[in-house]
């Protein structure tokens, strides 16, 4: 049982040992050794694949919606104004509503495509590669979203999303590639141009992009994405 100091509970040795058990098989064997369920948990958890809530832009306004094209996209269900009252103030409508989007949105896996040991775990779970741009690019990857009804969509992509680079300027995408799934989704490929070198002295990268309606924001940490001591980008 844990015990109780002027400090509060201290938490027993089995504990202490749980908080920090988590040691990635992966991470002390040779690529040539991972197992499958090696190469699954790099895949869905580790410095170079987040599994990342999405979020949800704000609803269009009539107007933002036929001059998208999609009469459909961004309108507001209702659910805010029947929840809170019609005299209710319409930034407390609109937050509820953004609330209870988000709520049913789920998560979307965001993986650093270029980096050698995803490339190599992908190959261990028999994914199909995606094409050979890791050496002009670092590309990062969006699985397994819905395309949003778009004319030419991936120069739409490209132009809201980017790679936030500590203390240094924003990193746009040279391309954005989308490659449809059988299943009616798709995955969305950024390329950002290696002739901006991040280094480990980078010590956040943020990958920020909208598809659609659709937000995603994640933290990339380089001092972490590192296999035998070489970062791997």
């Amino acid at each position: 049982m844990p015990r109780i100091s002027k400090f509060g509970l201290i938490p027993s040795s089995a504990a202490l040992l749980m908080a920090t058990a988590y040691n990635p098989s992966w991470k002390d064997a040779a690529v040539q050794q991972w197992s499958d369920d090696d190469a699954k948990e790099l895949l869905a958890d580790s410095p170079w694949a987040k599994s990342v809530h999405l979020d949800k832009v704000r609803d269009l306004t009539p107007f933002e919606r036929r001059d998208s094209g999609d009469w459909e996209a961004g309108i507001p269900t209702g659910i805010g104004m029947a929840e809170l009252g019609l005299f209710a103030d319409w930034r407390e409508i609109e937050a509820f509503e953004h609330a209870y989007a988000v709520a049913k949105l789920g998560n979307v896996t965001v993986r650093w495509e270029s980096a050698f040991p995803v490339r190599a775990a992908e190959a261990k779970v028999g994914e199909n590669p995606l094409p050979g741009w890791t050496d002009d690019y670092y590309a990062i990857a969006v699985h397994d979203l819905r395309p949003p009804f778009r004319w030419n969509l991936a120069n739409q992509l490209k132009g809201v999303a980017y790679l936030k680079l500590d203390k240094k300027k924003d990193l746009k995408p040279a391309r954005v590639v989308v490659l449809p799934k059988a299943n009616g989704l798709a995955t969305f490929v950024y390329l950002f141009p290696r002739s901006v070198e991040i280094t480990k002295k980078d010590r956040n990268l943020v990958f920020v992009a909208q598809i659609g309606r659709l937000f995603v924001s994640v933290n990339f940490f380089p001092e972490d994405m590192r296999l035998d001591g070489e970062l791997q980008l």
